[in-house]
């Protein structure tokens, strides 16, 4: 008498711990590239903008180095 064929149970695959960290470190990296991007356009933006659109944030033209630098760190 034979026994019927059972299919075998097949879970999913998991990725390995190197992977992980990996694919971890890549998403790191890829949001400070990102952060980086952002700031360094908000920075060309606030440069650009006139004296009267700076007075109107409430910052001189001499403010704006020090507003960017703060922001920085």
């Amino acid at each position: 008498m034979r026994l019927p064929h059972k299919e075998p149970i097949v879970t999913a695959p998991t990725h390995s711990p190197f992977h992980q960290r990996l694919m971890h470190a890549l998403r790191s990296w890829r949001r400070r590239a990102a952060e980086r991007r952002r700031s360094r356009a908000d920075t060309q933006h606030l440069v650009s903008m006139s004296d009267h659109q700076l007075r109107d944030l409430g910052i001189g033209r001499s403010q704006v180095r020090e507003v960017v630098d703060r922001d920085r760190f």
